[in-house]
């Protein structure tokens, strides 16, 4: 004689004995990790957005303040994501020659590189330009965007802030998220294995 035996979860079997029922049996399911934050946020960074947005425009404004002093390690691309320290005449051949290239200048202060202005320029003209602005600890505190490198500071531009985990504090309507120029961590940067 064949038997056929149904097994059980312990669960089951000890609300049985026990004389409960079990409220439902729901399967297990698989879910996907969410990805970790860039880095957990402190009680500093739990406060107000526009507290948040203030400090971060205060600090970019220090920084923005020592690069006038600095000279920027410039790199370049031309027509591929490949990147190469560049000098200023070669910033400007590209600039000249009408292809398509990406261009960035990156400042360093206190050892740490914290203020990105990068510039993308396309065979049939298009532009656009990026103002990264880090914290001492790498992560991405502010970007602006705009279609040229003197626009960035205009009232104009678009927006973001940033907090310490990457999440956004605030943007402009405006704002492109997708940005290939944008960041989380100055690390993240395609170009950081090659600069000083």
């Amino acid at each position: 004689m064949n038997r056929t035996f149904t097994v059980f979860p312990r669960a089951l079997v000890a609300a049985a004995v026990l004389g409960l029922a079990p409220l439902c049996v729901v399967p297990a399911t698989a879910q996907t990790p969410k990805p970790l934050p860039t880095k957990q946020l402190t009680p500093a960074n739990m406060v107000s957005p526009k507290l948040l947005m203030t400090r971060i425009d205060t600090n970019c404004a220090v920084f923005k303040d020592a690069m006038k002093s600095q000279k920027p390690t410039d790199v370049l691309a031309m027509k591929s994501s490949t990147y190469r320290l560049a000098s200023t005449s070669d910033i400007e051949t590209a600039k000249k020659s009408h292809s398509s290239f990406t261009m960035a200048e990156v400042w360093k202060q206190a050892g740490n590189y914290q203020w990105v202005r990068a510039y993308t320029a396309g065979s049939s003209g298009g532009h656009h330009a990026a103002q990264l602005c880090f914290r001492n600890d790498g992560t991405i505190a502010r970007v602006k965007q705009s279609a040229t490198i003197p626009s960035l500071d205009a009232s104009g531009a678009s927006v973001a802030y940033y907090n310490t985990d990457g999440s956004v504090i605030q943007k402009t309507t405006a704002f492109d998220m997708g940005d290939t120029l944008i960041v989380k961590r100055v690390k993240d940067l395609p170009y950081y294995k090659i600069l000083p």
